[in-house]
């Protein structure tokens, strides 16, 4: 499920990225409310069944790290800049590090 997970978020940011410019090959950024954008965290971690790893946490940002079967996923969301940014890193594997199980 949560390479599934992964899928639905990438494809769900570019629904709503419509105009917007991708970085990178592995990094997105819409325009949305702050609400909306903690909003898809939250559903993002009901679908993992699990806490995302609170990155930074302030009240104007918010990071987390969502586990995936195949990577990490990271999600930022800026209330001053009314923005989104979700990225997707591989399991850095000469670090020993592997990818969460499902």
């Amino acid at each position: 499920m949560r390479s599934t997970l992964l899928a639905t978020m990438l494809g769900t940011l570019g629904a709503v990225a419509a105009g917007s410019a991708a970085l990178a090959a592995d990094t997105r950024i819409a325009s949305m409310p702050f609400s909306e954008c903690l909003s898809i965290i939250n559903e993002a971690a009901q679908d993992v069944g699990e806490e995302p790893v609170k990155l930074v946490s302030t009240d104007d940002t918010v990071t987390v790290r969502i586990n995936a079967s195949d990577g990490f996923v990271t999600v930022s969301c800026d209330r001053s800049a009314s923005k989104m940014t979700l990225t997707k890193s591989p399991v850095p594997e000469a670090a020993g590090l592997t990818a969460a199980a499902h």
